[in-house]
């Protein structure tokens, strides 16, 4: 709501307008912005225009995995629901393909084992376990024979994610 009044009103104007606004903020759930003439207002216009364009082209930075879409080799086997939405929560991660959250999850077959694990790490050694905690992990390249080592950048990822005293603002994701 967008309203451009003039800078002497009556009161009799000035009552009504505050009654019109109120029931605007209160029964309608409107937003209010107030300018001081219309170029300002134009110029306010103009930059919402502006920023509802730039949400249209932007793309969003991340997509939800979804179990069934992105989980391809992973059986779709109505009892083993569990394994593959804890499939689907790592590959959330960045950096987390399907075959490195498979390798995880043979390792820490659930979110509590993960946790679990993560704090244990951390007690034992302290910071440096962010970046050794699953580095030397091994999953399979797709389409090849060979195998290749997680690294400690997804190590620590996955580590911070499961820390207990990690930060929501200094999360990952």
């Amino acid at each position: 709501l967008v309203l451009i009044g003039e800078t002497k009103a009556t009161n009799s104007r000035r009552d009504l307008l505050q009654s019109a606004l109120a029931s605007c903020l209160v029964r309608h759930d409107a937003d209010l912005i107030e300018v001081r003439n219309a170029v300002q207002c134009a110029a306010y216009v103009v930059q919402c225009a502006q920023a509802v364009a730039e949400a249209k082209r932007r793309r969003t930075p991340s997509r939800f995995k979804m179990a069934g879409a992105r989980c391809q080799t992973l059986p779709r086997d109505t009892t083993d629901k569990l394994r593959l939405t804890w499939v689907s929560q790592l590959m959330q991660l960045p950096g987390v393909s399907e075959e490195i959250a498979k390798a995880i999850a043979n390792i820490h077959p659930s979110p509590g084992a993960m946790l679990e694990a993560v704090a244990q790490a951390a007690d034992r050694l302290g910071v440096v376990a962010a970046d050794s905690f699953i580095s030397n992990l091994e999953y399979p390249i797709r389409g090849h024979k060979g195998m290749r080592r997680l690294g400690p950048m997804v190590s620590r990822r996955v580590f911070a994610t499961f820390h207990p005293g990690s930060k929501p603002e200094n999360m990952l994701v």
